[in-house]
């Protein structure tokens, strides 16, 4: 997630929030992406500000 932040703010956002979906797992499992691709990404809010 740190890394996320840290483009966002190189983009110019401030005021970043990143939560995870508390379903996350069964979302990333709905994409067949293959077994355990859920364990590699996750799924999120996110909520930024751009001046």
């Amino acid at each position: 997630m740190e890394e996320l932040k840290r483009m966002l703010k190189a983009a110019g956002f401030d005021n970043i929030t990143i939560k995870d979906k508390e379903n996350s797992d069964e979302i990333i499992k709905g994409w067949n992406f293959g077994e355990g691709v859920e364990n590699m990404v996750f799924s999120a809010y996110i909520q930024a500000r751009k001046p």
